[in-house]
């Protein structure tokens, strides 16, 4: 094995595969900072909205008083 290593091919054979293992590698590091970085775009988003839902909440007012009103939304025919 280590033979091979030491003829011309056998040398550049091996360059070529480590060359290929550390493309390979920088290929999926990339990909999963990009996977990660999508995550967190996505969880960032949900939470904006999550947040706006709850202010948008305590806004209302629901007193009971109120039950009786008419509805500003409903269609007039």
């Amino acid at each position: 094995m280590f033979s091979l290593l030491f003829t011309p091919l056998g040398r550049y054979l091996a360059i070529g595969a480590a060359v290929v293992m550390v493309l390979g590698g920088v290929y999926f590091k990339i990909r999963a900072d990009a996977v990660a970085e999508l995550e967190a775009a996505a969880l960032s988003d949900a939470l904006r909205r999550t947040e706006n839902a709850i202010r948008s909440g305590d806004a209302l007012n629901l007193s009971p008083d109120r039950l009786r009103d008419d509805d500003p939304n409903e269609r007039k025919q």
